[in-house]
């Protein structure tokens, strides 16, 4: 009898789940199952601001960008830095030639500041974000604020895909945010047999003290180090089933 192919579970948005799923290797799709259950829904709340002698803009999430889309945000001959790769392809894709740092806040504070912007700069983001970069940036001497775009709402697991992770069969779920992490502990009470492979050690923290042996971190906290991560976890979850 053929072993059960592992099960990958997406929590992100739609989009960015299906965007992360393609940007996995061929090789690693073919060998499992995806089921995405987004625990954050996107709310577009604007108002986009006056942009009216902002030098840059600064986005840290694909989620901001669509959001600057939908209302009505235009192609600006002004910098724009991204966060980091993922977040750098979603701004080339509505136009931009974005400069991207390194994929977490800090490192795009430092980023900012080693390039030498000089604001007024905007940071357009979500209701919740982690940690202040308008307010670090312009304590660091780097004029910026920031208007929140959309509203990120928490979701439950939908009735199939509780009846799917209560199935005997490897299961994985990249977690790309503390938010996320919290609400998929929340969610997954009843199912231990869940690895999970994290973006950051701040985001392995945010899942249940009992995942700690079940959890890995991305070497880089940005979509390349999740690929990275989640194509290794797979290949082993494969190995061994091919072992047992």
């Amino acid at each position: 009898m053929a072993a059960p192919r592992p099960l990958l579970l997406l929590t992100r948005p739609q989009a960015s789940s299906e965007a992360f799923w393609a940007a996995l290797p061929e090789y690693t799709r073919d060998a499992v199952d995806i089921l995405i259950n987004p625990l954050l829904s996107i709310d577009v709340t604007g108002p986009l601001p006056n942009l009216n002698g902002v030098t840059g803009l600064i986005f840290t999430s694909a989620n901001a960008l669509d959001a600057y889309k939908a209302l009505g945000g235009e192609v600006l001959d002004i910098p724009v830095i991204a966060v980091g790769t993922a977040t750098g392809n979603a701004a080339r894709r509505l136009g931009f030639d974005p400069d991207v740092a390194g994929g977490n806040a800090e490192q795009l504070v430092a980023h900012v500041l080693e390039r030498g912007y000089t604001g007024p700069l905007l940071h357009l983001r979500g209701e919740i974000a982690i940690g202040d970069i308008a307010q670090t940036l312009t304590d660091a001497g780097v004029a910026t604020r920031d208007a929140v775009l959309y509203r990120q709402e928490l979701e439950p697991f939908t009735s199939a895909t509780r009846e799917a992770l209560s199935q005997d069969r490897p299961i994985l779920a990249p977690v790309f945010s503390p938010r996320t992490a919290r609400q998929l502990g929340r969610e997954s009470t009843d199912f231990d047999s869940i690895c999970f492979a994290a973006i950051s050690r701040a985001v392995a923290e945010a899942l249940p003290s009992k995942a700690k042996g079940r959890t890995e971190i991305a070497l880089k906290p940005d979509r390349d180090g999740m690929v990275e991560l989640v194509t290794n976890m797979i290949a082993d979850a494969v190995s061994l089933e091919r072992r047992v």
